[in-house]
């Protein structure tokens, strides 16, 4: 029993110290160590979000500590799939393949390697086409990109697609003078706003459906009927990621800015009073079934706090950002390995049709000996320790 005790004693001691160390820098060690040669083998998605979500969170983090091990583990996996002439393997037409273009871009500016400005400007044209290469991506009549090109997205946007490609054009638009990509940027964001935010409740649905036919589709609308977590998350960091690359000078800078502030308020409404956090549903949190998701809410932080740095939102959310903050890390715990873990977020889940099936799929913790490993809680933890720690 002596032995028991000082075995959890110690274990207790390892979390204290956790809760009060920098969380980038832990999780960014603890993902290069767990997962090599590169980030794929996390999850074997190749280029896709799945793996540059991580990447992106660990490269911000080498931009406030300027350890070249995660620049080097962010350029690892670009380089397995990006050659020295630029080009890109294994593309494919779903948004979430554009995403790792921000590491392109994030790679050419630290480098000044023109590899990656050829790669970026690839998947650029890639998605956007060319007078000779049409894009392989289809669009709804109202000029919105579908989320994948596959029956089950059949004319259907959703909002996690402003995140995985817009930043990305908006970007590369403002580094290279490609004021096509910029416009293209704006104009799919406001389009997707137009169809899935919900001025009343401050909110975005989850997706939209232009023919009307899906079942989750509002039959008048075409929108999805329920607010998820992580979609939040998405739109509110594509929102500040692209304010804080447009000039203020740019004609739809007020216009993006109106949106972010738009959508502040209807984050600020839903935030739980008793961790601070945001539930899966989160305009039901007093669903008992309902449970705070983390990943969701660690992107709501990052995208909050950009917007008390710039000057975006008044100092009444400071204290959400704070309460906020504070709640997060008490999901933070400590895994077999001795490395931090993230624990209570959603896996990779698509439109539902009832409140039932999201709250159906229940929240799992990464790295995690049952579940399948999932990467959101890794991208929204790095992403909030960027800004909120020093």
């Amino acid at each position: 029993m002596k032995y028991l005790s000082l075995f959890f004693l110690g274990l207790y001691a390892t979390f204290a110290s956790a809760q009060n160390s920098n969380f980038g820098v832990q999780f960014s060690d603890a993902i290069i160590k767990r997962y090599q040669p590169t980030i794929d083998v996390f999850a074997n998605k190749g280029w896709d979000h799945t793996n540059s979500i991580v990447l992106y969170g660990i490269e911000k983090t080498y931009s406030k500590t300027k350890n070249q091990a995660y620049l080097k583990y962010v350029k690892d996996f670009v380089d397995s799939f990006v050659d020295e002439k630029g080009n890109i393997k294994e593309l494919k037409p779903e948004l979430d393949a554009i995403h790792p273009g921000i590491l392109c871009l994030s790679l050419y500016e630290y480098t000044k390697e023109e590899k990656y400005k050829i790669a970026a400007t690839q998947l650029k044209k890639y998605l956007v086409g060319t007078s000779t290469t049409p894009s392989l991506f289809h669009k709804t009549p109202d000029g919105g990109y579908w989320h994948k090109n596959n029956g089950h997205y059949d004319e259907v946007m959703t909002i996690d697609g402003v995140y995985m490609a817009n930043p990305f054009l908006l970007k590369y638009g403002i580094l290279f003078n490609d004021t096509e990509s910029i416009d293209i940027a704006l104009f799919q964001t406001f389009l997707a706003a137009s169809k899935m935010f919900n001025i009343e409740t401050h909110l975005p649905y989850h997706g939209y459906d232009y023919k009307k036919t899906e079942i989750w589709a509002n039959s008048i609308t075409g929108t999805a009927s329920f607010v998820w977590s992580r979609n939040v998350g998405w739109f509110s960091m594509a929102l500040a990621d692209m304010l804080e690359a447009l000039p203020a000078t740019h004609k739809d800078y007020k216009r993006l800015l109106y949106l972010y502030q738009q959508l502040a308020i209807g984050i600020k409404k839903t935030q739980n009073t008793t961790d601070g956090l945001w539930c899966q549903l989160i305009s039901y949190n007093k669903l008992a079934e309902n449970y705070t998701e983390t990943s969701g809410s660690g992107m709501i932080l990052y995208a909050l706090k950009k917007g008390l740095n710039n000057n975006w939102l008044d100092a009444s959310y400071n204290i959400i950002v704070e309460n906020g903050w504070n709640g997060f890390k008490k999901y933070i715990a400590v895994y077999t390995d001795g490395k931090p873990q993230i624990k209570s977020f959603c896996p990779g889940m698509g439109i539902k049709d009832s409140i039932k099936e999201y709250l159906a799929v229940r929240p799992v913790d990464c790295p995690s000996p049952t579940f399948k490993n999932q990467p959101h809680g890794y991208c929204a933890v790095l992403m909030a320790a960027s800004v909120l720690e020093k």
